[in-house]
């Protein structure tokens, strides 16, 4: 057998075989689809209006729904800033997206409350203002915090409209920092 005819069964393996996790992976997916849906359903059945993608819970009491280690770190707290600063502010690239909601802001500041942070004063004052729904300067508070993550790529140039930041809202299919 010549070496070209090898390798093409190697990659087939190799691509058959990452398809395979990828399908299974996908598979899991839809279970957690169809409790957000029926929560989504039982929601709008009551008249409520949610915007995607809902808050279901909270892993060890961080709204976030992601287990870690209280009080978090400094990087974690600059990336759940960073995150939740997408849904206000257009820029050219957004890689990460948590929704603000009054929980994760006011879970943000406790952990301020119970560690010292080098950038303690910066945070304080950005989660402070949107704790009152002051989001006028949150192109500021991105670029602040994107700096601080040593950010090159991606800086905010503006607000986003109530209309441009619905439609953003709308797209967002899953939250990650």
């Amino acid at each position: 057998m010549s070496r070209k005819w090898v390798a093409i069964i190697l990659g087939t393996v190799l691509l058959v075989t990452v398809a395979g996790v990828y399908f299974v992976l996908e598979s899991l997916e839809p279970e957690r689809k169809s409790a957000l849906e029926k929560e989504e359903h039982s929601a709008s059945a009551a008249g409520v209006k949610r915007n995607k993608p809902t808050v279901t819970g909270q892993v060890d009491g961080n709204p976030f729904e992601e287990n870690v280690k209280t009080p978090i770190s400094e990087k974690l707290m600059r990336q759940y800033i960073h995150a939740m600063s997408h849904q206000k502010v257009k820029a050219g690239e957004k890689w990460s997206f948590f929704e603000i909601t009054n929980e994760r802001i006011t879970f943000l500041l406790q952990q301020l409350d119970e560690k010292e942070y080098k950038n303690d004063e910066e945070y304080r004052e950005i989660l402070t203002r949107w704790q009152k729904g002051d989001f006028s300067q949150a192109v500021s508070d991105h670029n602040t915090v994107w700096r601080l993550m040593g950010g090159n790529i991606g800086k905010a140039k503006g607000l986003l409209t109530a209309k441009q930041e619905k439609d953003y809202m709308e797209k967002q299919t899953r939250e990650t920092r």
